[in-house]
């Protein structure tokens, strides 16, 4: 199913037989169906997130030994559900010398095109054609006319894998930028640190030669009010402290990094790249438990947690 999602990167083609990847800049790979298993079924079911549950025992006796990945999406009155081993595509795409940089969505030849009326060559030797609805990976002398593949304008659909092991095709260059950008973070980081220090510092320090030298003989009010909006200072640079603190001591687990920490003003955004909200949820649950009042969302790949100050 093709929904018309169009996208900046530019699409490859990735298969067993397809050559290396020449394209510079970002790329959405599209997987041939020799690297999936795929099976139409229908169920009595009404969410999509029950069918997933019921994936693995409908693929039971049926995929060679292995550790396995799973998909699926409705398609009129049916389901598509899909089996996959993450390392054997990461593995193969890295071998087309496609970079983690390059590396944008990851999709299947059957959203790709389920829609296609007449069989396309990927290959001197592969052709795709649709056969009872689901897209297949053909010999070519079973449609030598078939016309070659075009993917310059190619629309993506919405059906993109998370793969749970991403970090397997990371380059040196993506390393070491995530570092430079970690060490700027906690030096940063350091940075606020001694200002808010510095300035709290300061203020009391005013108060306390602005009664001196005065003399002020101030109401209990008054002094109160000054007494709590200093407190309130204090609490509000404390707890971003914290909060840096804990965010940049996090270990996150290998397929995750974090992309940026940032202070807004009335709110503390962390950002991390990750497969899935609920891998996000795990890998921040301390700091959910922390401190109260945090929104997160999850957006492509990029889990976002929102904590107010």
């Amino acid at each position: 199913m093709n929904l018309g999602f169009k996208s900046k990167a530019k699409a490859f083609f990735v298969d067993t037989n397809s050559p290396p990847s020449l394209l510079e800049g970002p790329i959405n790979v599209i997987l041939s169906p020799s690297m999936y298993w795929v099976k139409r079924v229908k169920l009595p079911v009404k969410y999509l997130y029950e069918v997933k549950s019921l994936i693995p025992s409908l693929f039971e006796d049926f995929l060679p030994e292995g550790k396995y990945s799973y998909h699926a999406y409705k398609e009129d009155d049916s389901y598509l559900i899909f089996a996959y081993n993450d390392k054997e595509i990461l593995d193969l795409i890295a071998s087309k010398g496609i970079s983690s940089a390059q590396l944008e969505n990851i999709y299947l030849a059957q959203s790709e095109f389920a829609t296609i009326t007449a069989p396309i060559k990927v290959s001197s030797e592969d052709i795709l054609s649709v056969e009872e609805g689901v897209v297949v990976k053909l010999p070519t002398l079973l449609a030598p006319d078939a016309v070659t593949m075009d993917l310059i304008d190619h629309q993506f659909s919405k059906q993109n894998l998370h793969l749970t092991r991403i970090n397997q095709i990371a380059d040196k260059k993506a390393q070491i930028t995530f570092g430079v950008i970690l060490v700027t973070m906690i030096l940063l980081f350091g940075v606020e640190w001694i200002i808010t220090s510095s300035k709290v510092s300061t203020v009391l320090q005013k108060q306390g030669k602005i009664f001196e030298t005065y003399s002020l003989a101030a109401t209990s009010f008054q002094n109160e009010a000054i007494q709590a909006k200093l407190n309130n200072i204090f609490i509000r640079q404390s707890r971003i402290r914290d909060i840096f603190n804990q965010a940049l001591s996090i270990k996150l687990p290998k397929g995750m990094f974090m992309q940026e920490v940032v202070l807004e003003k009335n709110k503390v955004v962390i950002v991390i790249a990750t497969p899935s909200k609920e891998a996000g949820d795990k890998a921040l649950s301390k700091l959910k438990k922390s401190f109260k009042q945090i929104k997160t969302r999850f957006d492509n790949g990029t889990y976002i947690m929102e904590v107010a100050l």
